[in-house]
């Protein structure tokens, strides 16, 4: 499946022991929701 630019920018994020609250902002229909729908399925994220 095709990985999005911030992908590995999101999961970096992500896995930092400091847990932040993130943002995924955007225009519509770029990809938003899919990019995090990535992120949590390869984190093993709910």
């Amino acid at each position: 499946m095709y990985k999005r630019t911030e992908y590995q920018v999101i999961t970096d994020r992500m896995k930092e022991p400091r847990k932040f609250i993130q943002v995924v902002m955007g225009a519509r229909q770029i990809g938003k929701s899919t990019v995090v729908k990535q992120v949590l399925q390869d984190l093993d994220m709910p």
